[in-house]
């Protein structure tokens, strides 16, 4: 390959500038104030590496391809790249045609982001394979015809930016905003946006940074008096059980099977255990790989599904087990860990939420009625609230989700609660009522899944770490982290007697 001189170098590379600048940054400033499309706080992220990038090569004009020049120019490349991919990422699950501001010849304004500054590195790789080494020359340059119009053109296309973003964002202590408004000349339709965040952690996730959930850490009090809640009555503890057979680390749900006479345990390890009715013998024992196809983080939920045994992360991803004798142990092997053999993996994937989607679950529950699974989210810093999502049997898509509100006869203690105080660690569906056990308060609460209302709840003093909740004939089984089962019975119905 015949190498390129460098005086064609400075020509080509000025060119570039000239491009660059008036291209996606100047015409940025030129939508702003023809169409009023004004940037957000990645668009201005964006933006600022291009400019950044325009003036690198200006300085590889005047002083020669320096390595610290060619490096910045790779670093800010870089840099855009992972910008517009972040801003990208926000918008890339949304439906069909959905979007950030206007789309040109298909795509958004952050996706061209993206492809100009993977052009910047593409074009800077090309032109150092072609440079000849032996025709760079040190010291100051003049700048040339082009590279002199270069200069021009970036020193009035960042004063236009600066403009822009004086008007559109402010200064400091402003920041730019997730959601600009149209830009305007007019003073008086100027907003200035402080950033919420300065006061919070900071984190590359933003408001993904959720904390997972764990009971052993729930901030709230156990005085269930302290919940909430106005006036909630009280039941007592009818007994503790145990789960007297060993478990494969810390217990985070149970579940009971009438129709089989079975319990369903999982662990954080990724154990799940399928136990006899006495809580003492194991049928069948297994520990998930949490790392095959589908990421599984602890596991917080169990259910029985028909013959179908449901393992359910905190990040909503589950796996789908099913008892068969005929289980190849090798085939098997892709799916667990551990196994004492005589189940199956039929499934494993996620649930996708709309209004829980920034949200943990530490429960979920089969609604047989509706044939539907059920899970509550777990309320965070960013996202204060109970949301019940619920995803049909037949494809586990969602089929509706509702945010939780008190209803009459309850009533909030006071202006500034509500229910989002809760955090559902356990739940059970039974003839159409949602029961949830809160590790804050130490409340078993009802929700109406017709009327989307929360309708009963009671206090249960004693409970310590409840991570599940169970429905045996008329009691609820209250599992605690440590294994232990608190049995408590249902209001208006006569307590069992001891076994």
């Amino acid at each position: 390959m015949k190498g390129l001189s460098e005086a064609r170098l400075r020509t080509v590379l000025a060119t570039a500038i000239v491009v660059l600048t008036a291209g996606p940054v100047g015409t940025a400033v030129v939508l702003g104030v023809a169409y009023g499309e004004s940037p957000c706080i990645l668009c201005w992220a964006q933006r600022t590496s291009m400019a950044l990038m325009a003036l690198t090569g200006l300085f590889v004009l005047r002083f020669g391809p320096r390595p610290r020049y060619l490096g910045t120019l790779v670093l800010l490349g870089l840099w855009g790249i992972w910008m517009s991919l972040r801003h990208w990422s926000l918008h890339m699950a949304r439906d069909v045609g959905q979007g950030f501001a206007a789309a040109y010849f298909g795509a958004h304004t952050y996706v061209w982001a993206g492809v100009v500054h993977f052009v910047v590195l593409a074009v800077l790789g090309k032109l150092l394979l072609v440079l000849r080494e032996d025709s760079v020359e040190s010291g100051v340059r003049p700048f040339g015809v082009v590279g002199g119009f270069a200069v021009g053109l970036f020193m009035l296309v960042v004063g236009a930016n600066a403009l822009q973003a004086f008007i559109t964002t402010g200064p400091p202590p402003f920041m730019g905003q997730a959601d600009p408004l149209r830009f305007s000349w007019n003073p008086s339709r100027w907003v200035w946006l402080a950033d919420d965040e300065l006061g919070g952690a900071i984190t590359l996730r933003g408001s993904w940074n959720i904390p997972e959930p764990d009971p052993a850490f729930v901030e709230a009090p156990a005085d269930p008096g302290a919940g909430p809640l106005a006036a909630v009555p009280t039941l007592s503890l009818s007994r503790w059980d145990s789960v007297a057979a060993p478990l494969p680390g810390r217990l985070t749900d149970l579940a009971f099977d009438p129709a089989g006479d079975r319990f369903l345990a999982v662990t954080d390890d990724h154990g799940v255990v399928v136990l006899g009715s006495g809580l003492a013998t194991i049928r069948h024992e297994m520990r998930l790989d949490p790392h095959f196809s589908v990421e599984l983080t602890p596991l917080a939920g169990a259910a029985f599904v028909g013959d179908t045994l449901v393992a359910m992360a905190t990040n909503k991803s589950y796996a789908l087990l099913r008892a068969d004798p005929d289980a190849d142990e090798d085939h098997e092997w892709r799916h667990f860990v551990e196994t004492s053999g005589g189940v199956a993996e039929v499934g494993r994937s996620r649930l996708s939420t709309l209004r829980a989607r920034q949200m943990y679950i530490s429960s979920v529950a089969y609604d047989p009625d509706a044939d539907e699974i059920v899970t509550v989210s777990v309320p965070s810093p960013h996202h204060p609230r109970m949301v019940i999502s619920r995803f049909a049997r037949s494809d586990l898509q969602l089929s509706s989700e509702f945010e939780v509100h008190v209803d009459a006869p309850l009533a909030l203690a006071g202006p500034d609660r509500s229910a989002a105080e809760f955090v559902v660690t356990g739940a059970v569906v039974a003839e159409g009522t949602l029961y949830a056990v809160s590790a804050a308060y130490s409340t078993i609460l009802a929700v109406d899944l017709t009327a989307r209302r929360l309708v009963a709840a009671w206090a249960v003093p004693g409970l310590e770490q409840p991570v599940g909740l169970a429905l045996k004939g008329d009691d609820w089984l209250v599992a605690q982290a440590d294994g232990r089962v608190a049995v408590v019975s249902r209001p208006g119905r006569s307590p069992a007697p001891p076994p």
